[in-house]
């Protein structure tokens, strides 16, 4: 029976889906015959238990589902076309009334929310509870969807940060009780989040609830994070597939490649994790932490478009969603940079397990040395080095370039941990298949390969001129280096480098234009890679 009622949910979810919120029957293949309708009553064989498609492929397919409250925001490229739906926290629970309807359709089903109960979270809650307190009303109101019985949806509300707390234990049908419970979430101050500790507690208390009432199960986490332990994913989807479950989330998108966006977080702690842990959007950063000569991570915080890995593969394996909200007070993502979703889709993230994860590392060295070059500390940018020496005597000038040369020593350590095992892995650059990881890599390449030909130019050229160098006009007394597009008095080595740099970093503006990787490879070459001397 348990797989009867899993076949015959999908149908409905399939007939009864919006736009943003769709569903894909796992289980086409063996639908009865007697199936009312005609399109799944036609399926393939039961005898062939192939999937149409892997699941790397089918994430390929998924849009991005992003939401706002801000009423647009401009995209980087795409002439200022606004990115994603323009719908708040509240719309997208909302959103959730064809699932429900689809469900109570089928079976008599229970709900549970999940509620983020810390402090940066009270935007989110606050939209979280109008919502569904909307949605609750009508309910109480106007009577389920269909015409059900009440009692054909239950609810439970569970709220957590540090613990977990049970605001409605016991599921229930009353929609007064669920309405008079929503503001009841006491805030939690430590800023730290068992959200996957607590999504675990929640398949065990109400999986055996669900079995002995016959009902479908439904799990919607309301969260601004990504989670302290979301590591835990790969168990927990295990345990979401075993119970039998759909689990959604309403959240906000990850920072690219980061743990957390620059932008000063609402919460504190004090026990050395993250204040705000968001990201990033796949398991493991795949954006090497390198300042640009001006300052800041990559530049600019970029809204990726995706929620959390975490969340949002535990939403992708069960066949649910990561709803992304963008919040109107909250910092993140405030004006974080965004690109149009229409491009964005084409380069989703991998929705792999960690075992999957680790197979395509040890497959491709190019991929390995992304993996660690994007694990390594940040990177510093050789800021306003000295560029300008003024021949006096001899002794004075080698101790002005004896000190510029300092600079160069100290950073030099951090940007070959960063550019060895990039270059080391270029062998199997174009084994890469996926867009993402293509693009990823060549950034990693381009911009490590330009930051190591300014500093170790930068290094030889006033190793150069401590050798001794001539001025053409004997009426000047300084020497100027100023960037240029050449190494070729440095050598031909790190004029080679200088190429290579070049070389990826354009690739990626043409095979990836529009995107992050396209912004960020244009604004490193902004700077010539190279130097030369100019006398006065």
């Amino acid at each position: 029976m348990r797989w009867i009622s899993a076949t015959l949910m999908g149908v409905v979810m399939l007939a009864g889906c919006g736009e943003n919120v769709k569903f894909r029957n796992p289980l086409a293949k063996n639908q009865p015959k007697q199936q009312a309708a005609p399109a799944q009553t036609a399926a393939k064989p039961k005898a062939d238990p192939k999937p149409v498609q892997t699941k790397e492929a089918q994430a390929r397919n998924t849009m991005i589902r992003t939401t706002s409250l801000r009423g647009g925001g401009a995209s980087r490229f795409g002439n200022g076309k606004t990115v994603g739906a323009n719908s708040s926290v509240e719309e997208n629970v909302e959103r959730l009334r064809t699932e429900i309807a689809g469900s109570i359709d089928f079976a008599p089903t229970m709900i549970v929310w999940i509620v983020d109960s810390t402090l940066s979270a009270s935007e989110l809650r606050s939209s979280w509870a109008n919502g569904a307190k909307k949605l609750y009303t009508d309910f109480q109101t106007n009577g389920l969807p269909g015409g059900k019985p009440a009692d054909n949806l239950s609810t439970a509300i569970v709220s957590f940060g540090e613990k977990t707390d049970f605001v409605i234990e016991q599921p229930t049908t009353n929609f007064g009780e669920v309405i008079g419970k929503l503001a009841a979430i006491q805030t939690d101050n430590s800023g730290k989040e068992s959200t996957f500790a607590t999504i675990g507690q929640v398949f065990d208390k109400y999986g055996p609830i669900k079995q002995q009432q016959g009902r479908e199960l439904m799990v919607v986490v309301v969260t601004d994070e990504a989670g302290d332990d979301w590591k835990q994913v790969d168990s927990i989807v295990e345990k979401a597939n075993s119970t039998g479950v759909r689990v959604y989330a309403i959240g906000v998108p990850a920072p690219m490649g980061r743990m957390m966006a620059e932008v000063a977080p609402q919460e504190s702690r004090s026990d050395g994790m993250p204040a705000m842990l968001q990201g990033p959007e796949t398991r493991y950063s795949q954006r090497v932490d390198m300042k640009f000569n001006s300052g800041g991570f990559g530049g600019d915080d970029v809204d990726s478009g995706y929620g959390p890995f975490g969340l949002t593969y535990l939403a992708y394996q069960t066949r649910g969603s990561f709803l992304v909200s963008r919040l109107r007070s909250a910092p993140w993502p405030g004006s974080a940079m965004r690109f149009d979703d229409e491009v964005m889709r084409k380069y989703p993230p991998q929705y792999l397990t960690e075992a999957q994860y680790q197979a395509k590392l040890s497959e491709n060295k190019a991929l390995a040395a992304l993996h660690q070059a994007a694990s390594q500390g940040q990177v510093e940018a050789m800021t306003y080095p000295a560029s300008q020496f003024v021949v006096e005597d001899e002794a004075r000038l080698k101790n002005a370039l004896d000190g510029a040369q300092r600079i160069a020593a100290r950073l030099e350590p951090m940007i070959n941990a960063v550019y060895d095992p990039l270059a080391e892995g270029e062998k199997d650059r174009d084994k890469i298949t996926d867009k993402r990881w293509q693009a990823s890599y060549d950034l990693a390449l381009g911009r490590a390969a330009a930051v190591k030909a300014r500093v170790d130019g930068y290094n030889q050229m006033l190793a150069i001129l401590k050798g001794g160098r001539k001025f053409e006009d004997p009426s000047h007394d300084t020497w100027n280096l100023e960037p240029a597009d050449t190494l070729e008095e440095a050598g031909s080595r790190l004029e080679k480098t200088r190429l290579q740099a070049k070389e990826y970093l354009e690739r990626i503006i043409k095979e990836h234009p529009d995107t992050p990787w396209a912004y960020f490879a244009e604004k490193e070459l902004e700077t010539p890679i190279g130097w030369k001397w100019v006398e006065y």
